[in-house]
Parts: C-alpha cells; sequence; structure tokens
C-alpha cells in the first residue's frame, strides 16, 4: 500500500500536467501556455507556446514561433491579451493562424476566465 501511495502522487502529477500541456493541430493551436513573447523594436511580436507549432500548415518562425507583424491593427489588444495570460499562467483556448501567410500571422486568439 506504501509503494501504491508513492507512486499514484508522481502519476497524477504527470496526469495533470499532460493534460493541460495543449496541442497545435494544423490550422490553431488550443488550450496552451504562453511560454515566451520576443518583441523586435520593430514591433513585430514572437509568440512562443506549450504546443508544437511545426504541426501547423504554416512555417512557423525559427520552427517554433507564431507571430504578429508590426503594423497589424489590433497588435496592442492582442499582445495585452497575451501578456496577460502569460503572467496568470491562464492557458489560451485558441490561438487562431493564416496558414496563406509567411510566417504562422495570428488572426485572433481566445483567453477564458478560470
Amino acid at each position: 500500500m506504501k509503494l501504491f501511495k508513492s507512486l499514484l502522487l508522481p502519476l497524477l502529477c504527470f496526469s495533470s500536467t499532460a493534460v493541460f500541456a495543449g496541442v497545435c493541430n494544423p490550422d490553431f493551436c488550443h488550450k496552451v501556455y504562453i511560454e515566451r513573447l520576443y518583441v523586435e523594436a520593430s514591433g513585430k511580436i514572437f509568440i512562443g507556446t506549450s504546443g508544437d507549432e511545426k504541426i501547423l500548415n504554416c512555417n512557423a518562425e525559427s520552427g517554433s514561433y507564431v507571430t504578429i507583424p508590426a503594423g497589424t491593427p489590433g497588435a496592442d489588444f492582442l499582445y495585452s491579451a497575451l501578456l496577460t495570460a502569460q503572467t496568470t499562467n491562464l492557458p489560451i483556448e485558441v490561438i487562431q493562424v493564416d496558414d496563406n501567410l509567411p510566417g504562422c500571422v495570428v488572426q485572433y486568439i481566445t483567453l477564458d476566465k478560470k
């Protein structure tokens, strides 16, 4: 019984992490955490998530970033939501990308309340 208990806790911790790790499919990433926000002086925003951006139908920047190009209408609102998600450790429900544009350009995101 003691052995069972000692094995159960790590298994439960691993399982809960795996459930919330998020996933990307060819068109969008779902329930992903923001791992990195990288902003160039030009205003271009690179977003790294807990998902695998290589699965997306677009060419992720450096193989692992979706982007918001400088001058994108609403970029400040998108960045604000992404920064909120990162600082509060909330998953992004959906990051939708445009697979017809180079660089996996973000079309929209959704962020839900816990």
